[in-house]
């Protein structure tokens, strides 16, 4: 009992003690070391050469960083008096672990290096080496962050001219003044990310990308799954563990949720529903987690280079396969559509509606007339008539096909035009959209509906069927206030006359091309890459992360 108290009075003197040392230790004062390292950054840093480089790093924000330091006297805006990271460095370094959310690579900013410098700066005792590294982090950092800015803005690739054929917006911002104005309001981070596009859609995928970042393995492991047709019970059991390592299916589960798993699988993938791994269904199941989250990366970039919208538009997306209307940026409804085939792609492209044509004519253009039309011909003398074309003149004057020796006819000794007449039989169908462009690229019915049955619509020479075409006109009337309505168009069909009706307002069209969007519903819903350009912009994205990565701050210590 002695030995008890004696050992606690002991354990409770220790206490007390230990709570005594830590009411004595002494504060640990930082030194104040602001006036020295502002003249030190100013003396030594106060005017970038155009080809300045540190630790590998090409200063290609030289003139901006000039600019912007000028105007606020050289004042460190991420080290602090102490020379450590202040705490927008540390904000601004926690985005930057936090890039792939927007489809960006962190090590293009730097984040290896900015790592290891965090610990130089506070291991280094000599004065003038840590206000060397510090300065040299501060126009790093101010790089990487106009770089950053940038990529969020206007994209991570220079040039798209091998992508598509649609001009990209351009970049007119004043990054340095959009910096200053961030800096004044205490904003520099939060700045930082209003330069991203303001269009909705862009808004909705970066959301879903974050979710699917954190709910994916993003492994790039993937199961081959084949066609159901080739053999079903494999293509079952290659299924099942497909949607597992996709987390549409855990570990355990029965027949039914198999099924479900695997109808809300084709609803995410634009595929139909039918709980069957056909060819299409086989595809998407074949793919990585990590793929699709490619498909995220690739399509955040895309957006970076549009232009914004109107308020009222029509919105042709190519590998969704359909056409969607907005008033007010508001969905309306949609149509389904038919797009170009591979070999014929449906360009992208933006324009306005200019004129409604009921009961159209179809112009062949020359390289079908030649490569498909003529052919066809000399091998049936009574294809033109049967198929309702007709041969004229540049003139539009009639031309007797019978006269012509179509086994004679080639490309040089062709000048003709080839006509279809108006009708249900048309190639064009009943109504006609024109949206003047140099591709000869528009908006068209069909008669061929049993297509729009399709999961991939990939049909036409290049223009977009689309799937109730008269209303469409109907809705694009009336949104016109035309004089003209419906009921006219269905006279002119009915007269079998080729009518045009002018619009009045020239609504935005937009043809563009996404392989992951956001829909109506606000799902996430990936698309077939029908013309293989995903794998393109991925490719040059890697090459630019390749040549610009940064790796290691080993230069930073070396002097």
């Amino acid at each position: 009992m002695k030995k008890t108290l004696f050992y606690t009075s002991i354990f409770l003197l220790f206490i007390s003690c230990a709570k005594d040392l830590k009411k004595e230790a002494p504060l640990v004062v930082k030194t104040d070391y602001k006036k020295e390292l502002h003249d030190f950054f100013k003396a030594n840093f106060g005017t970038l050469d155009s080809a300045q480089v540190i630790n590998d790093v090409s200063i290609s924000f030289a003139p901006q960083i000039n600019e912007f330091y000028n105007k606020i006297d050289h004042k460190p805006i991420w080290i602090n008096d102490s020379i450590e990271y202040n705490e927008t460095a540390l904000r601004f370094i926690d985005r930057l672990t936090k890039a792939d959310e927007y489809g960006l690579i962190s090590s293009l900013y730097g984040l290896p290096l900015l790592h290891e410098v965090k610990r130089q700066l506070t291991a280094i005792d000599h004065k003038e080496e840590r206000f060397r590294i510090a300065s040299e982090i501060e126009v790093l950092l101010t790089n990487w962050y106009l770089l950053f800015g940038k990529h969020l803005h206007y994209g991570v690739l220079d040039s798209i001219d091998s992508i598509t054929v649609l001009p990209r917006k351009k970049f007119d911002l004043n990054l340095s003044e959009h910096l200053l104005a961030s800096y004044k309001a205490n904003n520099v981070i939060g700045g930082l990310f209003e330069l991203q596009p303001k269009h909705q859609q862009y808004k909705k995928l970066q959301l879903k990308l974050k979710d699917f970042i954190a709910k994916s393995s993003l492994s790039t492991d993937n199961i081959f799954v084949q066609n159901f047709r080739i053999d079903s019970l494999k293509a079952m059991s290659q299924a099942k563990k497909a949607l597992v390592l996709h987390r549409y299916l855990d570990t355990v589960f029965n027949d039914s949720i198999y099924v479900e798993s695997l109808k809300q699988f084709q609803r995410d993938h634009g595929l139909k529903d039918d709980g069957l791994v056909g060819k299409n269904t086989a595809q998407a199941l074949s793919k990585s987690p990590y793929e699709y989250y490619q498909a995220l990366v690739v399509n955040l970039e895309r957006w970076r280079w549009k232009v914004p919208f109107p308020n009222d538009y029509l919105m042709v997306n190519i590998p969704g396969f359909d056409l969607k209307v907005y008033e007010n940026n508001q969905f309306r409804f949609k149509h389904r559509t038919i797009v170009g085939k591979t070999k014929t792609p449906t360009p992208e492209m933006r324009d306005s509606l200019k004129t409604i044509i009921a009961y159209p004519y179809w112009y062949v253009p020359k390289k079908i007339s030649l490569e498909e039309i003529l052919v066809k011909a000399q091998k049936d003398s009574t294809y033109f008539q049967r198929n309702n074309f007709e041969v004229i003149t540049y003139q539009k004057d009639s031309v007797d096909y019978h006269s012509l020796n179509w086994k004679e006819i080639n490309e040089g000794k062709f000048n003709y035009l080839v006509r279809q007449a108006g009708g249900s039989a048309n190639s064009l169908g009943l109504v006609k959209f024109i949206f003047p462009n140099k591709y000869a690229i528009y908006l068209h019915d069909t008669p061929s509906m049993h297509l729009f049955g399709k999961e991939k619509r990939a049909y036409s020479h290049g223009c977009v069927r689309v799937e109730g075409s008269l209303k469409l006109a109907d809705y694009l009337l009336e949104y016109d206030q035309n004089k003209m309505t419906i009921d006219s168009v269905r006279y002119y069909i009915k007269s079998h006359e080729e009518k045009p009706i002018r619009l009045n307002k020239r609504l935005p069209i937009f043809l563009y091309y996404f392989t992951a969007t956001v829909n109506e519903n606000d799902e996430l819903i990936f698309y077939n890459d029908i013309y293989n350009l995903d794998k393109r912009i991925l490719q040059r994205m890697y090459m630019i992360h390749e040549k610009n990565k940064v790796k290691s701050a080993k230069k930073l210590a070396q002097h």
